[in-house]
């Protein structure tokens, strides 16, 4: 009897150091892929790892830090808050669960968590950097542009956080600040495009429109991504700058993304009125009324061709068709968009 509880003993504690034993191995696994930057391997072996060993605090840590740096907050929030139980001034912890919250429908518990970040560390730069975004995201971009200010201090050679700056200010309607963080994100990282690209757009806000056709053109050499608004943007710029044909050429680029965007036509066929090629005009509106014979907002631009030449009659022929159509469109009797 004795003999077969002490072997039944030393059979649990075989299977009890295989178990831990295992449950490692999977770790050990995870944290090389971890290392390799494939977080979605990671995450499945930290999963095996858990299965065998639940309560590891170890494991849950990385199970959470891995999926915050895969995105999927939805199983990262949970871990994290559970690991806050019993290490309640992790202020990482409290500064990216401020972050994730941000971007999900509780944007109370961002404020909540970051509130509790800060009174532990005010001045910490990489703190403030993270709740940067979560003040951006929950729309307090006065207290985000604070947020900056004090991480600036800590990060000066940081190379996103002018970048975001520039958009808080965006958003509260001061271009002249967005401009000058835009330009500052663009001369700490010369070789990115998007930044080139953002200070070309807060240059046009800041209405300087010169150098916004420079960073337009930088932006391109860059490498940013070719879009249908890029070169819209860039044709907008052009359009103030009154050089009506580099305009058509950038509305022309922007076309080959969407030939029949008709903002893109309409921009076309009024860069061409602008131009005083009525003609050329009229070609391009009287394609897209082949495509829709009834849109008013077209028919009325026609009608603005003849009013610009001179034949009030012939316009007032269009204008009546387009009111007949969209009633609406009286208001914008022979103003339309400051043709």
């Amino acid at each position: 009897m004795k003999k077969g509880i002490l072997l039944l003993v030393m059979l649990m504690i075989t299977l009890s150091t295989t178990y831990a034993q295992t449950a490692e191995d999977f770790f050990q696994q995870a944290m090389q892929f971890k290392q390799k930057e494939n977080f979605t391997e990671t995450a499945k072996l930290l999963g095996k790892a858990l299965a065998l060993d639940p309560q590891n605090k170890s494991f849950k840590l990385e199970m959470a830090d891995v999926q915050y740096l895969r995105k999927a907050f939805f199983e990262s929030i949970p871990l994290y808050e559970e690991i806050l139980k019993t290490d309640a001034n992790n202020i990482i912890i409290l500064a990216r669960l401020s972050e994730m919250y941000s971007m999900s429908p509780k944007k109370m518990k961002a404020v909540e968590y970051a509130e509790l970040a800060l009174k532990m560390k005010p001045t910490d730069g990489i703190i403030n950097k993270m709740l940067v975004r979560t003040f951006y995201e929950v729309k307090h971009y006065p207290k985000a542009i604070e947020q900056y200010k004090i991480a600036e201090k800590a990060l000066p050679k940081d190379l996103d956080l002018p970048f975001k700056l520039g958009f808080c200010y965006r958003k509260i309607n001061n271009y002249g600040e967005a401009m000058r963080s835009f330009l500052r994100a663009m001369d700490l990282d010369p070789s990115n495009g998007s930044k080139a690209y953002e200070a070309a757009n807060s240059c046009y806000d800041a209405n300087n429109y010169k150098l916004a056709l420079e960073l337009y053109q930088r932006a391109e050499d860059k490498g940013h991504y070719k879009s249908k608004g890029f070169y819209d943007n860039w044709a907008l710029t052009c359009i103030e700058l009154k050089d009506y044909d580099k305009a058509l050429f950038y509305y022309t680029q922007a076309k080959e993304f969407s030939p029949y965007d008709k903002d893109i036509n309409l921009s076309i066929a009024e860069t061409y009125m602008k131009k005083g090629d009525f003609n050329k005009c009229r070609e391009v509106l009287d394609d897209m009324l082949q495509l829709n014979p009834n849109d008013a907002e077209v028919i009325y631009t026609k009608g603005m061709t003849y009013y610009k030449a001179g034949n009030t009659s012939k316009a007032e022929t269009f204008f009546n068709q387009a009111f007949n159509i969209d009633p609406s469109l009286k208001s914008l009797r022979y103003t339309k968009s400051n043709l």
